[in-house]
């Protein structure tokens, strides 16, 4: 009877200490800054949007994050130069164009502790939307002296995400991410860019982690 007691005591507190090391999830609320460098007839821009993220960690330092990002809309001047693909005149084409952009991405995620900070990296695949590509088309189509290009680019493109930050915990379940800085790669290969149909673009982050 003891033993049966003994042995029911330790597996009620071995189920017990199984919990508190189970899989936590966090909870994240970010501002982001987005910088996409110029690409044929688009020039480089710097977008302020801001977005949330989700981290279930399957182990204590090793988990799978889904995020997404949202950017808002957003106005371009463009000028396409004179006798260009773009541009059937002696003088630059002018057009004025807005758009949206939106990234939705997904991947493993490593957590560290260091001292009073939790360091993280990671690794993430997804895709991008950014109609703006497709605005400018139409608006180089209805202009008298820009020409039609080859065809309606795609307003969505695959994209790859590796980077990392820091997180400083201020209390049991709450930390403020002082920091994170991202490598985005997209691949919005459209007539507009011109032979480039990558872009490599740098995004970094702020926010508030909630973890449960």
């Amino acid at each position: 009877m003891k033993k049966s007691l003994l042995l029911a005591l330790a597996m009620i507190f071995g189920t017990a200490a199984f919990a508190q090391d189970a899989p936590k999830v966090e909870v994240a609320a970010d501002y982001s800054y987005f910088r996409a460098p110029q690409g044929g007839f688009v020039p480089s821009s710097s977008f302020n949007g801001g977005g949330a993220s989700v981290v279930y960690y399957f182990f204590k330092r090793v988990g799978l994050k889904a995020e997404f990002q949202d950017y808002g809309s957003y106005a371009q001047n463009i000028s396409v130069p004179a006798s260009t693909q773009g541009c059937n005149s002696l003088s630059d084409c002018q057009l004025s164009a807005s758009g949206s952009v939106f990234t939705y991405t997904i991947g493993p995620v490593l957590r560290f502790h260091v001292k009073h900070f939790e360091p993280f990296a990671e690794i993430m695949f997804g895709g991008a939307h950014n109609n703006i590509y497709r605005n400018i088309f139409n608006a180089c189509a209805a202009q008298g002296e820009c020409i039609n290009l080859s065809k309606l680019p795609n307003n969505n493109a695959f994209d790859f995400v590796i980077g990392g930050g820091l997180d400083l915990p201020f209390r049991e379940h709450i930390s403020f991410r002082l920091a994170q800085v991202d490598y985005v790669r997209t691949g919005f290969g459209d007539s507009l860019v011109i032979g480039n149909s990558i872009q490599n673009n740098l995004r970094a982050q702020a926010g508030i982690v909630v973890r449960f």
